[in-house]
């Protein structure tokens, strides 16, 4: 039997424990990071731009607005426009807390017919921070057959890091945590 000081049986034992410690932590790491990239194509695919029929907005659109519609489609979408939905209230709170309404048109080509969800923030008619970045991914999807399939999954992976979060009302400057949300006040 060999015979083993405790300083060295010490000493071996918290190499043992921060070996173990430093292997495990790459991989809660390496877990945490597929977690975050489910939990945003999660997300994604839930807030795909999409016709809303409720709920409705009380006034649906005027004449202003529609005009407002299609100056901001012609950005994006060929001049037919074929259909404007029904004006919703309330946004998805990717969209920020600005976002009041939201309206989605199609445009159709001798192709295709091609959509596009826009937002009412701050009174204007403008194309959402969620449709922007499906404007993104669409883009991306359109060169997967010309990429790599590495720099694909890389630049897709980091396209899904980048897709917007809730924002909440910011708690005033004075009480030097203007980072995080205001909680909701009890009724």
């Amino acid at each position: 039997m060999v015979k083993v000081s405790i300083p060295v049986m010490a000493a071996v034992l918290a190499f043992g424990f921060a070996s173990s410690a430093g292997a495990q932590e790459p991989r809660s790491s390496a877990r945490e990071e597929v977690q975050r990239k489910y939990d945003a194509r999660y997300r994604a695919y839930h807030l795909r731009p999409r016709r809303r029929d409720e709920p409705l907005r009380y006034l649906n659109i005027s004449d202003y607005e529609v005009r407002e519609i299609q100056l901001v489609a012609e950005k994006y979408l060929p001049k037919v426009l074929l259909n404007i939905s029904p004006v919703v209230t309330g946004c998805p709170c990717e969209e920020g807390p600005q976002c009041t309404d939201q309206v989605y048109i199609i445009a159709e080509t001798a192709q295709s017919a091609k959509g596009l969800q826009l937002s009412r923030v701050r009174n204007a008619w403008v194309v959402g921070t969620v449709q922007q970045w499906f404007l993104r991914y669409d883009e991306l999807q359109s060169r997967e057959d010309k990429m790599e399939f590495r720099k694909f999954e890389r630049a897709e992976n980091e396209l899904f890091r980048d897709f917007p979060a809730c924002v909440g009302e910011l708690v005033p400057a004075e009480n030097k945590t203007a980072s995080t949300p205001k909680a909701e006040p009890k009724k």
